[in-house]
């Protein structure tokens, strides 16, 4: 059963990869649109972060022949999950703050915050120098924290929206955590939400009950 929530949400953090966008992750969207998609479905499996810092590298080899405008063009190819832009409305029009934190680029993450109307957005940086600022899994939950405490926010006025192991220390962040992946993690406490519908989410993080569309 899934729990009542009972302190009006005030913020939710959203993962990108997987939660808000679906199909071909933004690196794969990239990718595909340059020609490595083999090469960067090899390096999606990868799970060491010290392999995952040097497949960054790699791919700002691949970047460097490309502007940031037509970097973009690809991530604009991007497949949103079913009810993001309804879900981002509604929590915009009961004035619930949204942020989209992701470890994939940050030139991406701020094209989806802006499109979506995201309130915070946070990634990987990559400099036009070609230089990376890495953001990993456990930085998430770090940058959920220091938001939460700039916003005044506690614990049960937050939800956090996620589909993969690399989400659940933000998702054990916030007092209201909901997994949208088909199995939901051992040890993790949270809303199991498979169907992935983001305004069904959105619907059940306000306590609507489903009664309210726009």
């Amino acid at each position: 059963m899934s729990p009542m929530i009972r302190t009006p949400v005030s913020l939710v953090a959203f993962d990108l990869d997987g939660t808000l966008i679906r199909g071909d992750t933004v690196c794969q969207a990239i990718a595909r649109e340059m020609g490595h998609l083999e090469r960067m479905n090899e390096l999606e499996r990868l799970t060491a972060l010290e392999d995952i810092a040097a497949a960054r590298s790699e791919l700002v080899s691949y970047y460097a022949s490309e502007t940031r405008e037509q970097l973009l063009s690809h991530v604009e190819r991007c497949k949103l999950a079913p009810g993001a832009e309804e879900g981002f409305a509604l929590l915009r029009y009961h004035k619930v703050r949204t942020a989209i934190v992701s470890i994939t680029w940050t030139f991406a993450v701020e094209w989806f915050a802006r499109k979506l109307g995201a309130d915070y957005w946070v990634g990987t940086r990559l400099s036009e120098d070609g230089h990376v600022d890495h953001f990993w899994p456990e930085d998430k939950a770090r940058w959920v924290r220091d938001l939460m405490r700039d916003l005044g926010l506690r614990r049960g006025q937050v939800a956090a929206v996620g589909d993969s192991w690399g989400d659940a220390q933000m998702l054990r962040t916030v007092g209201h955590p909901f997994y949208l992946g088909e199995t939901l993690p051992s040890g993790l406490e949270a809303t199991h939400c498979p169907s992935g519908d983001i305004a069904e989410v959105t619907r059940r993080i306000l306590d609507l009950d489903g009664g309210v569309r726009l």
